[in-house]
């Protein structure tokens, strides 16, 4: 735990380095003191298929779902996701500056008593 993933448009006219961006977003995840890094696991997902708006073709979007289990409060959340969302405003500089589009960060709870998972060693 936590839990990302980073969805986007497959017409974002950047092109960052995704592995170097999901890395950056562990280091903000980390920092946020919560979480051990063994536990983060991230991943990306083009999507060619989409509509934003209205449907016009130059609309993108970059969003990023970081899920952990529930518990936490609003404040902290809300710190978790400014720190996602300033790295993803560094990664997609086009998006931020010109682009029609948005960034969005959300975090989502997970229900502790029924999550389960297999830990595989270090």
């Amino acid at each position: 735990m936590p839990h990302l993933v980073l969805e986007y448009s497959a017409n974002v006219l950047d092109e960052p380095d995704l592995r170097r961006v999901l890395l950056d977003l562990h280091e903000a995840v980390m920092a946020s003191g919560l979480f051990e890094r063994k536990d983060i696991k991230s991943r990306a997902v083009r999507h060619d298929v989409f509509a934003v708006a209205d449907g016009a073709e130059d609309r993108a979007f970059v969003a990023l779902s970081i899920a952990i289990l529930d518990g936490r409060p609003d404040d902290v959340k809300a710190a978790l996701a400014e720190a996602a969302l300033e790295v993803l405003v560094g990664s997609y500089p086009k998006l931020v500056a010109g682009g029609r589009g948005a960034i969005s960060v959300e975090i989502r709870d997970l229900h502790r008593a029924s999550y389960r998972r297999v830990q595989v060693r270090d």
